[in-house]
């Protein structure tokens, strides 16, 4: 009984490491996507796995933190940072649903520039989230300076489809595409936030 309010601390770091490991894929294949002249839907069929394992960590963490006493950090932190990262890799599903259900053939400018961001932010976090132990702060620096371009990046994406698109519904569903890159890349800069918060409660 006592083994049970004692911290698992290695569990938690290794779902952390795990669940980013997964959303990096799941990156690195959105960024394919876009980064092809022609969309490759056969790539969007492996996103789909990756994120349905990524609900199973987040299910896993929560029931774990609802049975440990001790916690190797604040439980607070520890359902912030996992809920966190589930919601980055709910939006690159998100984005790849989008490219599907909109029948998205063609390469759409900019956003091979916002998945690569997306693609680097999220390298940083595996980064941080590896080295929480020790160090986070130039990683979440780093997805910070990652994020403000993607805001400048979004912004004349978004400027040019108003600009030159005619077409309507393609102007929306190109818009609601590049505001999903745009929102995963700020929610890689709110997790980088907790990674932060965390690391100097604990330092």
């Amino acid at each position: 009984m006592f083994k049970k309010l004692l911290p698992k601390e290695a569990k938690y770091f290794e779902d952390f490491k795990d669940m980013i490991t997964h959303i990096g894929e799941m990156a690195k294949y959105t960024n394919e996507i876009f980064s092809q002249d022609e969309i490759d839907k056969s790539l969007i069929l492996k996103i789909k796995p990756l994120e349905v394992r990524c609900d199973e960590i987040t299910s896993k963490i929560v029931k774990r933190l609802n049975k440990t006493y001790v916690t190797p950090f604040d439980r607070e932190d520890i359902f912030t940072l996992i809920k966190r990262l589930d919601d980055i890799s709910d939006i690159l599903l998100g984005i790849t649903a989008r490219i599907d259900t909109y029948n998205i053939t063609r390469k759409m400018k900019y956003t091979d520039k916002l998945a690569a961001i997306v693609l680097e932010q999220i390298k940083e976090l595996g980064i941080a989230i590896q080295d929480l132990k020790v160090k986070s702060i130039n990683e979440c620096k780093a997805v910070k300076d990652l994020e403000m371009e993607a805001d400048r990046v979004f912004q004349q994406a978004i400027k040019e489809l108003f600009d030159t698109e005619k077409d309507a519904i393609t102007l929306i569903k190109r818009k609601e595409i590049l505001e999903l890159l745009e929102r995963a890349s700020d929610k890689c800069q709110s997790t980088a936030n907790v990674v932060l918060s965390i690391f100097i409660k604990n330092a």
